[in-house]
């Protein structure tokens, strides 16, 4: 049985105009017959708002808490042990979450209908790579402060070097990967649909060419050639989290049976999640025990990333779809959509506000132990963050600061959804037109990282 991958009530379907019973429609009334095959002519675009799909929303909310949780712990625990590092580690995953996110969105939005390029691309550009050129500068401010004083050209080569590599700072590189993401995005379109019912070969030979580029980042010396080169700027490139691009087009593709199988193996989910957490921490034992230091052995880009980033990807999609369903879900719709709203500019500017902290002093006075100290601050740090994005929202530069269009009268601008519905091997039943704005509206507010 399918499951709807969307919320969906049939009372708010909009209903076809039918003849009277009894009654047929004059031959002078009939449309020409369509002709059969690839020459038909589509259907013309249906009009409707699609339900909003709050488990979305969650979904973005816990990743980038867990993100900040991440760079936090680097600030209270500068020599991480075993547990803080492995955390870092488990955390980590959340890069897996936003690649595979932001490649279901475009699929979703796209795959069923023509894809307008240079139009796509045009507002890819304006919320991706405006906001990437102005942090990049703001972050190279902050962090090469004291060479623009005494060497400005060499400081200005600096962030030639930032720019091109999103290397300002160390969350930079995700922008720069989806960007690369936009620029690919018309042929990976092209790619699946051609390879239509031969998905699981072209996943497989993914993951592959994902768990080369692993290794190679993850390798303990250096090595020659082009490969010390990726081992140096592979973190910055598409092929290192292919894998993961791939398998959120391939879930937007099929996301009926996506959504169907998670909820119908709920138990095989929290058991499977279980025990790679488990594998992951062997993994990390192992790593250590080899002689890498806890810091190495938490890197983002390592093998294991590829097993347990999709299935903490699959646990926290079960999770949300529970929080979903409640009655009344912690933290409410409401505060989730408010959140998910925010949190790509959180994502921007949450790393400078931290840093700020560093430089002011306040983290070097928290009396407490590293525990509380990581709580606390994780909590000033997002709600800054979330106070920062809020008031540059309602703001004309909103979308080259914080990648989304401005919000209107105190919410977000409202956005009428047309849906085509493409005849054809690519069209889709009603049930998988049914999603959230966030779902179908591509923006880059879907995006974070597990840096």
């Amino acid at each position: 049985m399918a499951v709807s991958f969307g919320t969906f009530d049939k009372r708010t379907r909009p209903t076809r105009p039918a003849s009277a019973p009894g009654r047929s429609t004059p031959s002078a009334a009939r449309p020409p017959a369509e002709p059969a095959g690839p020459t038909a002519r589509t259907d013309p675009p249906a009009t409707g708002r699609r339900p909003h799909l709050h488990r979305v929303d969650l979904i973005r909310d816990i990743a980038f808490l867990c993100v900040i949780v991440v760079h936090v712990i680097g600030v209270t625990y500068p020599f991480p042990g075993e547990g803080p590092a492995f955390t870092q580690l488990v955390l980590h995953a959340t890069r897996a979450v936003f690649f595979f996110v932001s490649t279901f969105v475009l699929f979703h939005s796209a795959y069923h209908r023509p894809l307008r390029v240079g139009a796509f691309l045009g507002r890819r550009f304006k919320l991706l790579g405006a906001p990437y050129l102005l942090w990049s500068t703001a972050y190279w401010a902050l962090g090469d402060h004291a060479r623009i004083r005494g060497d400005l050209p060499g400081a200005l080569g600096d962030l030639r070097g930032g720019i091109v590599w999103g290397g300002s700072w160390y969350h930079l590189y995700f922008l720069l990967v989806s960007l690369q993401i936009a620029v690919l995005f018309p042929l990976l379109l092209k790619l699946v649909r051609a390879t239509a019912g031969r998905h699981l070969p072209l996943l497989v030979v993914t993951a592959a060419v994902q768990l080369g580029a692993l290794t190679v980042l993850f390798h303990p010396t250096p090595l020659s050639g082009p490969l010390e080169w990726y081992r140096t700027h592979g973190g910055m490139l598409l092929p290192t989290y292919g894998f993961f691009v791939l398998s959120g087009a391939l879930a937007a593709v099929h996301l009926d049976a996506f959504h169907a199988w998670i909820v119908g193996h709920t138990r095989t989910v929290w058991a499977g999640t279980l025990g790679m957490l488990a594998l992951t921490w062997l993994w990390y034992r192992h790593t250590v025990a080899g002689g890498r230091d806890t810091a190495t052995a938490s890197m983002a880009t390592q093998p294991v990333s590829l097993l347990w980033g999709p299935v903490a990807v699959i646990a926290l999609y079960a999770l949300a779809t529970r929080w979903e369903r409640a009655r009344r879900p912690v933290p409410g719709r409401r505060a989730a959509a408010l959140g998910a709203r925010l949190a790509f500019g959180v994502y921007l500017v949450h790393p400078m506000i931290l840093r700020l902290l560093e430089l002011s002093g306040f983290v070097a006075a928290l009396p407490w132990s590293p525990a509380v100290d990581t709580i606390v601050l994780v909590a000033v740090v997002a709600g800054g963050s979330a106070g920062f994005a809020w008031l540059v929202a309602r703001t004309p530069v909103a979308p080259w600061v914080i990648g989304r269009e401005r919000a209107r009268g105190g919410r977000a601008a409202s956005v009428t959804i047309r849906r085509s519905t493409p005849a054809g091997p690519h069209r889709r039943p009603d049930a998988q037109h049914m999603g959230s704005r966030s779902f179908t509206d591509p923006v880059v507010s879907n995006h974070a990282s597990g840096a």
